[in-house]
Order: C-alpha cells, then sequence, then structure tokens
C-alpha cells in the first residue's frame, strides 16, 4: 500500500501558507489514495478551487515517491466503475505497478478498479483457501484475489466485464509466473459460471438442484465497508440438496454441522472427501485449468462487486448438476455495501428472498 508523508501537509504549515482558508483546511486530511506512482485526491467540492495548490504540495513534498496526482472529475457513470480522472500535477502516466502480499500487481489506474486500502481484506480471504482448491472470480478486476490464490497453489477461473482489468490480469498472472493456474475470461459474471457449470451430458432439469447458500467461516469479520453474509434457504428449497436451514443467521464452519447436514451430493461422506482431497492436493502442482471440469466441483466462488454482487446472486439457483457434481457445496464470498444507519444484515437478507 502506498505510504505518503502526510505529516508534512498539517493546516498550520505549508497548506496555510499557500491560502488554503483556515475553516476548509482541516477537510485536506484523510482524502488520498492512489497506486504505485500515483496519488489520487478526493477533493470535496469545497476544496475545488484549491484544488491545483493541493495537488503541488503533495507533488513537491513526495516526488520522486510520487509522480502523478490526479484527482477523480465527476461522478462515476461507466459499466465499470473506473472514475474519470484529471491529471493536477506531474507526468501523465497511469501505468503503474502495486506491490502486495509478495505479489506485483501492474495496472492502468485510468482505466481499472484498484484499491490498496482492501489489502487486509484480500489476505483475509485467501487465508480460507488451501492448496489445491478450485477457486471462481466473478468479478476478479486486475487479480487482486486471483494472483496470491493461485501463488498460494490454487486452480483459478477469473473473470471481468471489463476488457482492460482481464488485459492486466493476464499481464500479472505472467509477472508473478502463476499463468499456469489461471485462466481468465471477459463475459458478463452470469454467463460465466453458467459456462463453467454447464456439463456436456446434463440434460434435463431432473439433475439440477437448487443452490442459493453463501457459506461463511464465523470467524470471520468484515471490514469498514464490506461484509459478507450468510444467506440462508427458503423453506420451499429445504432437502437433502441443501445445506442450509431457513431459521439459519450466521453459517457454521464445515467441522460443526452434523455428518447428515454435510453429505455430498454424491453420496459420500463429507470427511471421506477431506481425506482425498489432502490427498490430492499432493499432486496440484501438476494440475492445470485445462484438466478441471468445473461443473464436478468448485471450492470458492467470490463476489466482489460490493455495489451490485447481491443482485447476482440468483444465478447459482438450479446451477449445479447432481449427478456430476462431487463433494461438498462450494463457499460463496459476497460482498456488499452496508449503510449502517438504516440497514441491517437482516434486512439485506430479507431482500434476497
Amino acid at each position: 500500500m502506498m505510504m505518503l508523508d502526510t505529516s508534512k501537509f498539517e493546516k498550520k504549515l505549508e497548506l496555510l501558507a499557500l491560502s488554503i482558508p483556515r475553516e476548509l483546511s482541516k477537510n485536506v486530511t484523510g482524502i488520498l489514495k492512489g497506486a504505485g506512482h500515483i496519488a489520487h485526491l478526493n477533493i470535496g467540492d469545497d476544496l475545488l478551487a484549491f484544488k491545483d495548490v493541493i495537488a503541488k504540495v503533495f507533488y513537491d513534498k513526495n516526488y520522486p515517491k510520487i509522480k502523478t496526482v490526479v484527482n477523480k472529475v465527476g461522478d462515476i457513470t461507466n459499466e465499470f466503475r473506473v472514475p474519470k480522472l484529471e491529471v493536477l500535477a506531474g507526468i501523465d502516466d497511469m501505468v503503474t505497478e502495486v506491490k502486495q502480499y509478495g505479489a506485483t500487481f501492474k495496472l492502468n489506474y485510468g482505466l481499472v478498479y484498484w484499491n490498496s486500502r482492501l489489502e487486509h481484506e484480500h489476505t483475509r480471504l485467501i487465508s480460507l483457501f488451501k492448496t489445491g482448491d478450485i477457486i471462481c472470480d466473478m468479478f476478479a478486476g486486475i487479480g487482486p484475489f486471483v494472483i496470491p490464490a493461485a501463488q498460494k497453489g490454487c486452480i483459478v477461473f477469473a473473470n471481468d466485464l471489463n476488457p482492460d482489468s482481464v488485459h492486466y490480469l493476464k499481464i500479472n498472472a505472467e509477472i508473478n509466473k502463476v499463468d499456469d493456474r489461471v485462466r481468465a475470461y471477459n463475459m458478463d459474471a452470469r454467463a460465466f459460471l453458467s459456462h463453467l457449470m454447464e456439463p456436456s451430458d446434463c440434460v434435463g432439469t431432473d439433475c439440477n438442484i437448487p443452490v442459493n447458500v453463501v457459506k461463511l467461516s464465523e470467524s470471520e469479520k468484515p471490514t469498514d465497508d464490506y461484509k459478507e453474509l450468510p444467506i440462508s434457504c427458503s423453506n420451499e428449497q429445504e432437502g437433502p440438496g441443501c445445506p442450509c436451514t431457513a431459521s439459519s443467521t450466521s453459517a457454521k464452519r464445515p467441522s460443526e454441522n452434523t455428518e447428515e447436514e454435510y453429505r455430498n451430493l454424491d453420496g459420500t461422506d463429507a470427511g471421506t472427501t477431506d481425506r482425498r482431497k489432502r490427498s490430492k492436493n499432493k499432486r496440484t502442482r501438476d494440475i492445470k485449468p485445462s484438466g478441471v471440469k468445473t461443473w464436478e466441483h468448485v471450492d470458492h466462488v467470490v463476489m466482489n462487486l460490493p455495489a451490485s454482487a447481491l443482485q447476482f446472486l440468483d444465478v447459482f439457483r438450479g446451477l449445479i448438476c447432481r449427478k456430476h457434481w462431487k463433494g461438498t457445496l462450494p463457499w460463496i464470498h459476497c460482498y456488499c455495501f452496508m449503510k449502517l444507519r438504516d440497514q441491517t444484515e437482516e434486512s439485506i437478507i430479507a431482500n434476497l428472498h
């Protein structure tokens, strides 16, 4: 994550000397984000008249670490949620590199989404993955979940609607030497997941079961802006194929559930699958995405598009083909924004049914 010397911008020092009104100077702190050599200012309307002064201070005090200072122009309106930026100071160069948890990410800050403040959440979720796990990332971006998961020995199927994100995702897989464990797609998220789960010989409706469960570790804690919400099945959907109950408000760890509740779709015991999986993980170095049948098993599905990911949960209904699926159902990690004043987990879950 980029660290700037913000101590040099105290309101009683340079900013006041550069004529920013005293009553506004207190709003300057805490407006920074960015990536690599780029500092991204989020300047409010009350400070727009002083944007060039603020940018000059940041640039002069942090060069050569910071070579470009930008500010968002207007509201975000494009389908890829990428803001329009203006360069206020330094060179007009939006291509940069960021290092996180031993991985290098190359990106064009003006074309793709990146938020360095999510590094802790990226690390937390990756810690739940095991070597040999099969991961599907529906909104992968340039790969903040994909690359470290592949570095951990997972096989990752990654998708993003933004072609520029997919371009840099492929570059980052090569830079980090995990391109043999990553397969990238540029598709609509629903089409992507349906494509992965469609077996060649699954015909008719008798092989489909309803799946709309999000299973979470009870030790997982949300960040300030992001929460993962467990989603329980409705009464009509309860049955042998549904591993949760309508009254559940939090998902258990697999080891905490009853043996019957976590029997696999193919009829075998979940513990047997775990033992097989540990044995399989020893051979994962030779496994490539081309050899994986995703309609038979996926371990985790990541849905990190907080503004609208909840709207895509309906894709899981009737998605899995019973006669092909092997092992337990996947964990689904779905992120959303929560307005703490007027929303609760219960209200969000209620709106999903």
